[in-house]
């Protein structure tokens, strides 16, 4: 999936899912806290929004908080999941 169609989706969570309406546009350079206002727990849901919607696998042991300073460095980061349909099948192939 292209990084724009990412971002998107990501728009769509921080709008719809997290209820941040003053979310108009998003660019790789806003801050998630300091320009959109994401707390910490919306941040956690935020995480469970992206497993979710986007069917990805975000291994708690690899969250770093430099991966939620900003839109480009949280999109960085999604670019480097697994989708939850892949793992389950090689986890399964694997027995």
């Amino acid at each position: 999936m292209k990084r724009e169609e990412r971002m998107e989706q990501i728009k769509e969570i921080v709008t719809k899912k997290l209820k941040l309406k003053h979310v108009v546009s998003l660019d790789e350079s806003m801050r998630l806290q300091e320009d959109l206002f994401i707390d910490s727990i919306m941040l956690l849901q935020l995480i469970v929004y992206i497993e979710e919607e986007m069917q990805l696998m975000v291994p708690a042991k690899e969250l770093d908080p430099r991966t939620f300073l900003t839109v480009g460095s949280l999109l960085d980061f999604i670019e480097q999941l697994q989708p939850v349909h892949s793992n389950a099948l090689s986890s399964t192939a694997t027995k």
